[in-house]
């Protein structure tokens, strides 16, 4: 087995050994999920391995699709566990909102470079409702899970073939993005 390899699968069973306390915690109602993130999450980033892949990536769409089933199963059982918030301010729906258009302008388009970008896009629209809410509640979140994920999005980076935009772009957004969230939930970045 060549060595991309082995970082695509590493990243994605990172992953979802990360996943595993954030379950816990929502079966012990100890974590609160933002419900429009995970969904929004779930959709997109199957939708970007699906992309990706259709341009011709490999193993570093292995933590995309770890990542979608993950979001899919985190969703739904903080929905079951009746631990999820369901935010009902203006910015919660404007951000979905901009998610759901950030897809659906991804389906229009024809380009799989356009397509990313949309897609990270719509990801990050998504994942604002979580950032702010561990800004305000950085006890909301799990830290391990959130140590998983930037791991993980680290271990896909090293699952790169290609150095180009569109086999670099999604898992460097997601390094990032997962790297910020664990910050604040570490609360190295302080509500002031």
């Amino acid at each position: 087995m060549e060595i991309k390899a082995i970082f695509g699968i590493l990243s994605s069973v990172v992953l979802i050994i990360g996943g595993v306390p954030y379950l816990v915690d929502i079966h012990k109602k100890k974590v609160r999920p933002h419900v429009l993130s995970w969904i929004g999450w779930s959709f997109i980033t199957a939708l970007g391995g699906s992309a990706m892949l259709a341009s011709g990536s490999h193993w570093v769409v292995a933590l995309l699709f770890a990542n979608t089933a993950l979001c899919f199963v985190i969703a739904g059982y903080s929905v079951i566990r009746k631990v999820g918030v369901w935010s009902a301010s203006i910015y919660d729906f404007l951000f979905f909102g901009l998610g759901i258009l950030g897809l659906i302008l991804w389906k229009v388009v024809g380009s799989p470079i356009i397509a990313l970008v949309l897609a990270i896009i719509a990801d990050f629209s998504f994942g604002l409702p979580t950032i702010f809410k561990t800004y305000k509640r950085p006890e909301s979140e799990t830290y391990f899970a959130w140590l998983a994920s930037t791991v993980s999005g680290l271990l896909s980076l090293l699952a790169i073939e290609n150095f180009n935009f569109s086999e670099v772009a999604y898992p460097a957004y997601l390094f990032i993005f997962d790297t910020i969230v664990l910050l604040l939930v570490l609360r190295v970045i302080r509500k002031k």
